[in-house]
């Protein structure tokens, strides 16, 4: 994430916009946090409130029991990649965005909960930011699943 900001930044682009769904959203979070990135906006679609909660989404998918499975899961995870899986909290991260933000979530999603979406919202200490909730869609492309809808709402966020 920080490569690819700083390669744009590298070739004279100050207007950057940060788009991300799912992971590639809690890792834009991440990055911002842990970087001090200071795109012009940032796009986010259903991200997790931790690694946690996503790995126990996940499980529940698998219809596993979620614990000790999802604890579990994530520490070996964690272990095997070098990092504290548990320490990943994009609720956390929000507390340092300061650019103006779109959130998005499905209210039929089965691996982010709406209390993680409103916890991540609230968070966001920037005065510019909006949620936009997709009755008819779960964790999958927004996009796709209510074209109509996402394109209203990514273009009159982008316009401000």
């Amino acid at each position: 994430m920080k490569a690819a900001y700083d390669f744009i930044r590298l070739k004279g682009e100050n207007d950057i916009i940060l788009y991300g769904v799912s992971l590639g959203a809690a890792t834009i979070l991440r990055a911002m946090n842990e970087y001090s990135l200071s795109p012009e906006k940032i796009i986010l679609e259903m991200p997790f409130g931790s690694l946690e909660k996503a790995v126990e989404g996940r499980v529940k998918l698998m219809r596993l029991p979620v614990q000790p499975t999802s604890s579990l899961l994530t520490f070996w995870g964690g272990l095997e990649n070098g990092f504290w899986a548990f320490g990943f909290k994009p609720t956390e991260y929000a507390y340092k965005i300061h650019c103006p933000v779109l959130l998005q979530w499905g209210k039929l999603d089965t691996r982010v909960s709406e209390a993680e979406t409103d916890s991540i919202y609230s968070h966001f200490i920037s005065s510019n930011k909006k949620i936009v909730k997709y009755s008819m869609s779960g964790h999958q492309s927004l996009c796709k699943n209510e074209h109509e809808k996402w394109i209203t709402g990514v273009s009159d966020f982008l316009k401000k």
